[in-house]
């Protein structure tokens, strides 16, 4: 979905400094949550208020990521829900999420979640290449989303 040659670029200390800055920030909507399994950080997820403007939806999920021996387990479900109850503790009620539009797995995950798709867009990564991403939303994260993972 993303050229191996932009992958292989991609080093543990810029992300490590890139993190930093981005914890360091303190933005009053930035939501940050880590799941451990056995006192190793397995998965994250981080979202806040919605970032280009949508009338619609106030908050977003901007990112979660799982290694792949810690998903099905239930910790997405766990981290997305995270997102969601925070951003309803600082009244923000509804939340989308933008996903690469080939990754038909985090696709099904939303969708399970009770996301409905809204649209795509092309996303300019900076790089020299541009890829398709898809939305989904929940008008309305009180209470809790779909329970159907």
């Amino acid at each position: 979905m993303v050229p191996d040659d932009y992958l292989d670029g991609m080093t543990a200390e810029d992300h490590g400094r890139r993190w930093a800055r981005l914890l360091a920030q303190g933005d009053n909507l930035a939501l940050t949550f880590v799941v451990e399994e056995a006192g190793r950080v397995v998965g994250f997820a981080m979202g806040g208020a919605e970032r280009e403007g949508d009338p619609r939806f106030q908050g977003e999920l901007y990112a979660i990521y799982l290694l792949q021996e810690a998903q099905r387990r239930g910790h997405g479900r766990a981290l997305v829900e995270a997102v969601a109850d925070a951003l309803v503790r600082r009244g923000v009620t509804s939340m989308l999420v933008w996903v690469l539009r080939d990754n038909l797995a985090a696709r099904a995950f939303y969708e399970r979640m009770g996301g409905v798709f809204l649209r795509e867009h092309d996303l300019d990564f900076g790089a020299g290449f541009r890829v398709r991403e898809v939305s989904y939303g929940w008008d309305d994260v009180r209470g809790g989303l779909a329970q159907r993972c």
